[in-house]
């Protein structure tokens, strides 16, 4: 079952691991984890284990989150309940978010977004972008127009807009359109010429062998799931905040988060959950995507420009009172605009208070790729999972993975490490510093190994309508997954898709009186 499959997980593959030096509050506290519902059974059309990672990774949380309120409050050691189920769902969140009973791609809700599109994404010619092509090698490339497609039109040699394509029905044109483009270059070419003149993202699709024999993947297979550095140990240990009447575990706490998309926000997210104060960095000068609807909630914003004097100091000021910073952006994108770790952290010391300093990337904070822009896709495709993907469905290519996985995952590991960090300055005192990669994520994820062929069998009966290719895009691979788990396993109470069970109300504060996002 799912909960078995996460309890072994959790000891042996988290609690077990002597790198991520676990506090014993946390680390033998195991036997007070419960995966509910008993008997639930894997239904994720794929080999890999979505469900089990997901759950693994919330009991951690969950552990975390007891420790901190015992040694906080003063609370007895409580029982954490993990639901798999929605734990799985949890996936997919950005894609099935509704508000009065409308999903992001209703005009109701995607067209109050429309002027983030600074980029173009949105537009019918320029989306394709971001997929999986082959190469003129015969080798699969993953092509990834990020939240801008201008450079990557530029590098292909393609015009930037196409009207006579952008009405209903061109979609397959305009994919051959970016086939052919693809088609006319090598892989090697493309994966150099994307990442280091154009300083875009996109990657050869590698096999997982192929991935480890390179030195970036020899590199990256040596780090743990995460890391936590300590730093300026010197500075004093941090009472907890002011006790909170609801005796949330992270009330109080002040976080700075410089992220945008999924994994990034999502540790802000789950931080939020557990009763911090969030407060996102936004700028009208930056594009953004109608995922934003998800990623947002719990959470304030305010519109700053880093790159002005008056930004820079409103920053400055934010900064003196936080207790963490997390930065989402490409590496070295802050340090440009003067917020960089170093900086930070001197702040911080010169204050006389620690913070944690939380960075996330797509390739990993080591080895000879460390530079390279990248996203979800991009760090599944250069890892392998959409081999294992691909082999699910019996073909010899691959599929990237069904849900916005290794992001999301990865946003929980964030959220983890935070945690823990936090925990150690008010025991020990000191700054952290806390580096988290969708590459990281990835890299443990295979590791767990895959479902044995009678579940593999069972996966393909229960969800006949999944099918995926290559240049099968995200979004539509999601609404496969949804559509075949409500048919397989229902809707109603007591279901997977349970709507009181699986799904909360939330208050929207997006300038309509009395909105509400489930």
């Amino acid at each position: 079952s799912i909960g078995e499959e996460s309890r072994r997980i959790l000891q042996d593959h988290l609690l077990g691991v002597e790198s991520l030096d676990l506090p014993p509050q946390v680390s033998e506290r195991g036997n007070t984890v419960h995966f509910v519902p008993d008997g639930a059974y894997p239904f994720i059309p794929s080999l890999l284990k979505f469900s089990e990672s997901s759950s693994s990774l919330f009991a951690l949380v969950g552990l975390f989150a007891n420790a901190i309120a015992e040694d906080r409050y003063g609370l007895p050691p409580q029982e954490i309940f993990v639901d798999v189920y929605s734990a799985s769902l949890f996936l997919m969140s950005c894609f099935i978010f509704q508000s009065q009973g409308k999903p992001i791609s209703d005009p109701y809700l995607s067209d109050r977004v429309a002027h983030m599109d600074l980029g173009g994404i949105r537009n019918a010619y320029r989306g394709p972008a971001t997929n999986m092509y082959k190469a003129q090698d015969g080798v699969f490339f993953h092509l990834h127009g990020s939240l801008n497609t201008t450079s990557v039109l530029n590098m292909l040699e393609l015009p930037q807009y196409r009207p006579d394509l952008e009405a209903p029905g061109n979609y397959e044109k305009i994919k051959d359109v970016y086939k052919a483009a693809v088609a006319k270059h090598d892989s090697k070419w493309l994966e150099i010429e994307t990442n280091e003149h154009w300083r875009q993202a996109g990657t050869i699709c590698y096999t997982p062998q192929q991935f480890r024999d390179t030195p970036h993947g020899q590199t990256m297979a040596k780090e743990p799931l995460y890391n936590i550095y300590p730093v300026h140990q010197e500075l004093a240990k941090v009472p907890w905040p002011e006790v909170d009447e609801r005796r949330r575990p992270l009330a109080g706490f002040k976080v700075l988060d410089l992220t945008r998309v999924v994994a990034g926000p999502t540790v802000s997210s789950i931080l939020a959950l557990l009763g911090a104060d969030v407060m996102r960095i936004s700028s009208d000068t930056l594009p953004d995507t109608v995922l934003l609807y998800d990623t947002q909630i719990g959470k304030r914003d305010t519109m700053l420009n880093l790159k002005t004097a008056e930004g820079k100091q409103h920053m400055r000021e934010l900064l003196e009172e936080a207790d963490v910073l997390i930065d989402g952006y490409r590496p070295g994108a802050l340090e440009k605009l003067g917020f960089g770790r170093m900086y930070v952290q001197d702040v911080a010391n010169r204050r006389g208070k620690g913070l944690v300093h939380l960075r996330e990337n797509c390739y990993g904070w080591k080895g000879e790729w460390v530079h390279r822009s990248g996203w979800q896709q991009i760090s599944d495709a250069l890892t392998g999972t959409p081999w294992i993907q691909g082999e699910y469905f019996g073909l010899d290519e691959p599929v990237i993975p069904l849900l916005p996985n290794s992001d999301y995952q990865t946003g929980i590991i964030g959220a983890i490490a935070v945690s823990q960090a936090l925990f150690s300055r008010s025991r020990k005192g000191g700054s952290y510093n806390v580096d988290i990669s969708l590459t990281q994520y990835n890299l443990w994820y295979i590791n767990l190994g895959v479902y044995d062929n009678a579940t593999h069998e069972n996966l393909l009966v229960i969800n006949p309508g999944v099918v995926g290719r290559h240049d099968t895009e995200l979004p539509q691979l999601v609404s496969q997954v949804a559509q075949a788990s409500k048919s397989a396993l229902g809707e109603g109470e007591g279901d997977l898709w349970d709507p009181k069970k699986r799904f909360t109300n939330v208050d929207m504060k997006w300038g309509i009186e009395g909105e509400q996002g489930i």
